[in-house]
């Protein structure tokens, strides 16, 4: 029996870290759903939460299904140092791609109605016309 779990260990290793790429990304989709809600702590707060339970659930599900339920330290090292690494090095590429589209956008709208639609400071377009 230790023979057989010794030789499943590179299986478990990887099974962490394409789950931890997913829960990384799992969190890049909160972010884009709180950016689009304009970054309402509201929203953010709550798809946070869920996304946390759902990794936590998903861990337990690889755990269970490849380790044979057993919750060893490296388990959980693992899972969170890819799904850190997904965030550092995916999750800004995420971001700042979603920036550029956004302002692209943004660009291409206000050009076609040459209308602001978006004004950064109401309060100097105000004082302007007083």
């Amino acid at each position: 029996m230790i023979l057989f779990e010794t030789l499943n260990q590179p299986t478990i290793l990887l099974y962490l870290i394409v789950g931890g790429f997913l829960c990384g990304l799992l969190f890049d989709l909160t972010n884009l759903i709180s950016f689009l809600c304009n970054n309402n702590k509201i929203v953010k707060n709550i798809f946070q939460f869920f996304a946390t339970i759902l990794s936590s659930i998903f861990l337990l599900f690889i755990n269970t299904k490849i380790n044979f339920g057993q919750l060893r330290l490296y388990v959980f090292i693992f899972f969170i140092l890819f799904l850190i690494l997904e965030r550092i090095t995916l999750g800004k590429l995420i971001a700042k791609s979603m920036n550029v589209c956004y302002t692209f956008f943004r660009k291409v709208i206000n050009k076609i109605l040459k209308v602001k639609l978006w004004k950064k400071n109401k309060r100097k377009h105000l004082n302007q016309d007083l």
